[in-house]
């Protein structure tokens, strides 16, 4: 009689940036008591993947983890999985970063446990593409795991996946095991039964012959995701399945993805899509297309067929999605290909330089699905940091001379100016109104404009349509279900949804504005209000002259002809802006003209929220970061001062996170024909510290 070939596997991560708190509660909570279940069944073979930023965790913390481990891998009863080292998505960086990331993470394994190269690797967030299987094959990785999803995105019937299959690019050959669905919603999710009933009936059906079953998914989901501990713990769910394992021998018997690989010949050729599990192809569309994807889903059934041949987008997606998003990662091949010359140059701190550009390559602070992700910016200064680190090592060889760059920055066919010296790098965009949208503090190596823009998110209209009979997130119910059951509305406070405010432009600094000249804090802040000029999202012409950029365009103010140049000159410690605004109509026209900046600081305080009359200069401390910000403008303004919060959704309800702070000075004039109005401002970042930045 035939088994189930049962390969259990659990994929353990944390974001680089991520809080200690949130590392030592995983451990606390799921990793450790994972552990102590599994030694207790020694007859369970099972498999694991630990990314970087948890290895280096235990190293530091808890190597009393590895030495078990080390234990259970001598005896072979687990399998240690490769994969890039700090959790990039493997399909988006430079070929020569995703050979070092998994060499790296490779080398570690057989550095610490003693054994032969890791066979096969996990791939963060299953992102597959094509092109994927000569690399990886490069790396001397034989085979990954992927959803079922993947082989449903080719057409094929996921009920009949059984085993491993191979793929092949430029004839590069390479091995992928499907992973069930079935059993990744099952774990820890339903009764044990569940899982034995499902083992029973595919011995039944395949009678006489093995069929491999592959449940490879998130170790955080035993123990760290809402309500999980006392499910797989204190009521000893985790025991009960490894027992009924044990118990059903007979049918069922576990296995490691090597000892298949061994043992049983490919299943056949497979050729997969651009794809990842199938909430990821809902997540990257847009929102709106993603509710009609939704929408279409459930007309024709949701699972099933509906799944087998109707699909979404795919992680690179993203990146269109979000601005930001694709800003980090094209700031990140920008920063590799330095860090290449770097190298190339045999300069010293090489490694140092490859580590840092390697942990800003980290996944989790490129997008968002259902956890935080790129709504968190701890996460995206992390990322930011990471990478100025390694560009201060590329730039420690040799005397950095300031210079500004002209080429195609966030590859949109347009090109971005870029001023870079050895104290700040200055991005400025054209087409998005001549507007500043990066400004990295090198000392402190901080992008101090990481504000992200409010959009419009798809389970928005879930929090609208169901805000009155929302429960607040600290009040957990017995009932377990998976991240993905949207069952029930979860919030972090009562009245989150005034919040869900939405951004007519990319938020960036130097944004020129013409507002209505009576215009009140609260419509600026949120958004009620009509932009009486064209200039916010419009083309500016640049004009080099010597460290200064003259960004210029002419267009309407009330309809009537104007003409805006801004100067932005760099200083040691900020920059300067001179404006000029010239009525170039017939008519009289009363403005009041608003060019916005904005800071990614800390976190909120009460000076965020203020309007402020006739004053000359603002400040804002930033204990966190060390620094003070100051702005000193040419005359007594009004000024505006409020915080761009986000709502999101998390694994622990819906929540409001602070994004950052803008300030709006509000320049009210009369403008006559032919007239030309001045005004101008110093923006300036220094540290606590005497010692300036």
């Amino acid at each position: 009689m035939g088994k189930v070939k049962f390969i259990f596997c659990v994929h353990n991560h944390q974001p680089v940036g991520n809080f200690d708190w949130v590392f030592e509660k995983g451990y606390e909570v799921a990793y450790k008591p994972f552990m102590d279940v599994m030694l207790k069944h020694p007859k369970i073979k099972w498999s694991i993947h630990n990314s970087g930023m948890i290895w280096e965790f235990f190293e530091n913390k808890h190597q009393d983890y590895i030495a078990k481990l080390k234990q259970l891998v001598s005896s072979e009863i687990v399998e240690v999985l490769s994969g890039g080292y700090y959790e990039p998505i493997v399909s988006q960086i430079p070929d020569r970063d995703k050979l070092g990331q998994i060499n790296k993470m490779t080398s570690y394994i057989k550095n610490k446990f003693g054994s032969q190269n890791a066979k096969g690797m996990w791939l963060a967030e299953r992102v597959w593409e094509p092109s994927m299987s000569k690399i990886l094959s490069e790396s001397k990785i034989e085979y990954s795991v992927l959803d079922d999803a993947h082989f449903a995105a080719a057409g094929m019937d996921i009920e009949k996946l059984n085993g491993y299959y191979t793929t092949e690019d430029q004839g590069f050959v390479f091995k992928i095991f499907p992973i069930s669905q079935k059993m990744r919603y099952f774990i820890p999710f339903q009764n044990v039964e569940n899982s034995i009933n499902y083992f029973k009936h595919l011995v039944a059906k395949n009678p006489g012959n093995d069929t491999v079953v592959v449940m490879a998914d998130d170790g955080e989901k035993f123990g760290m995701w809402p309500s999980t501990y006392k499910h797989v713990y204190e009521n000893g769910w985790l025991n009960q399945f490894l027992q009924a394992l044990e118990d059903n021998s007979d049918i069922v018997e576990t296995a490691t993805f090597s000892e298949i690989l061994k043992s049983k010949q490919s299943s056949g050729i497979v050729y997969l899509p651009c794809s990842s599990y199938f909430e990821m192809s809902e997540w990257s569309l847009p929102s709106v297309e993603r509710q009609s994807f939704e929408s279409v889903l459930y007309r024709y059934g949701g699972d099933g067929e509906a799944k087998r041949f109707l699909r979404g987008g795919f992680w690179r997606n993203f990146l269109s999605k979000y601005e930001e998003a694709n800003n980090m990662h094209k700031k990140m091949l920008y920063i590799s290909t330095k860090v290449e010359n770097y190298c190339n140059s045999q300069k010293p701190n090489v490694q140092d330089a490859l580590d840092n550009l390697f942990a800003g390559q980290c996944n989790c602070a490129y997008w968002h699905g259902v956890f935080g992700g790129l709504y968190l910016p701890h996460l995206r200064n992390a990322v930011y940091n990471r990478l100025l680190k390694a560009e201060n090592i590329c730039n420690e060889s040799s005397l950095k001379k300031a210079s500004w760059k002209v080429f195609d920055f966030n590859c949109d066919s347009k090109d971005e100016y870029i001023f870079e010296s050895e104290y700040q790098n200055f991005y400025i965009s054209l087409a998005n109104g001549g507007s500043l949208f990066e400004w990295d503090i090198l000392k402190i190596e901080h992008n101090i404009l990481n504000v992200l823009t409010r959009i419009y998110e798809a389970y928005h209209k879930t929090i609208k349509d169901n805000i009155s009979r929302a429960s607040l997130s600290n009040s957990e119910g017995d009932q377990i279900h998976t991240i993905h059951d949207g069952e029930s509305i979860k919030v972090k406070e009562f009245g989150i949804d005034k919040f869900l405010v939405y951004d007519k432009y990319k938020r960036a600094s130097l944004i020129d504005h013409f507002f209505a000249v009576d215009i009140k804090l609260e419509d600026c802040m949120f958004n009620h209000y009509d932009e009486k000029g064209d200039f916010v999202k419009s083309f500016y012409s640049a004009e080099i002259d010597k460290n200064s950029i003259i960004l210029k365009r002419f267009g309407k103010v009330y309809g009537l002809d104007f003409f805006v140049s801004k100067t932005f000159t760099p200083t040691k410690n900020g920059y300067k802006v001179f404006y000029q605004i010239k009525n170039n109509s017939k008519n009289n026209c009363n403005i009041c003209f608003a060019p916005e900046q904005i800071f990614a600081l800390s976190s909120r305080t009460e000076q965020d929220l203020a309007s402020l009359n006739a004053v000359d200069i603002w400040k804002r401390k930033d204990d966190h970061l060390k620094i003070e910000a100051e702005i000193v403008f040419s005359e007594k303004i009004d000024l505006f001062v409020y915080p761009i919060e986000t709502v999101s959704n998390s694994d622990d309800g819906y929540e409001r996170t602070y994004q950052g702070t803008v300030v709006v000075p509000l320049m009210r004039k009369t403008i006559l024909p032919n007239e030309t109005k001045e005004f101008s401002f110093e923006t300036n970042v220094y540290g606590l510290v005497k010692s300036k930045l």
